[in-house]
């Protein structure tokens, strides 16, 4: 479905309310991976930095905002993980 990504985004958001963070990074991930061209993608992967952060991943959660920018440049997410970069990554 065209609705695919947008659900399994939502998906994970959801899982992360909860506190589940390890579920909601597979859903994420599924996102990624199934979806690498929607909309969604780039928020998926901010997303799952923020889980990482939340894990104590600093250093994953790191890569995960380069790869935002590195992968999707120009986009919102993109954007946004500039602003979570220290000053000498972005």
């Amino acid at each position: 479905s065209v609705l695919a990504a947008n659900a399994g985004y939502w998906l994970g958001i959801s899982l992360a309310a909860q506190k589940d963070f390890k579920g909601a990074m597979v859903a994420q991930q599924e996102v990624v991976a199934k979806h690498p061209k929607s909309p969604k993608a780039p928020d998926a992967l901010l997303a799952i930095a923020s889980m990482q952060a939340e894990l104590g991943d600093a250093g994953s959660a790191r890569d995960t905002l380069e790869d935002v920018i590195a992968k999707y440049p120009g986009t919102e997410a993109a954007a946004k993980a500039r602003s979570r970069l220290p000053p000498a990554r972005r």
